[in-house]
Order: structure tokens, then sequence, then C-alpha cells
């Protein structure tokens, strides 16, 4: 993905899911959704990504998808 002019990121593979202090905040049944197979599918609890080029970025900034 495209942030802004410069920047690059790479959204990896592995899942973003939820942890013990996600569970206390938004309880146990938003947690087991988070974990379910289709909560892990739509990336319910976010993604994880790498930088490839670094740049700052401001709000605002226009986020593309890359090939």
């Amino acid at each position: 993905m495209a942030i802004g002019d410069r920047a690059v990121i790479e959204v990896t593979e592995e899942p973003h899911t939820g942890c013990a202090k996600f569970a206390a905040r938004f309880g146990r049944d938003a947690h087991k959704l988070v974990w379910s197979e289709e909560g892990r599918h739509l990336r319910l609890r976010g993604l994880n990504a790498r930088v490839i080029v670094g740049a700052t970025i401001e709000t605002g900034d226009v986020v593309r998808r890359l090939a």
C-alpha cells in the first residue's frame, strides 16, 4: 500500500489478533469473534505490516493499494 506521495508498506500474512487486553476492554464475546475463522478472514482486529519505503505521512494522505 502506498501512503501519501512516498511511503510504502506491505501487509503481512500474519493476522493481528485479540489479546487479554482486548478481551478485558471489549468482552469475551468480541474476543471470540475476532478469533473465529470469519473474524480472522476479515481481519476484524486489524493487520500487521512492514515498512518498505519510509517517509513522513500526514493526516489526510491518500492510501492506495498497489499491485
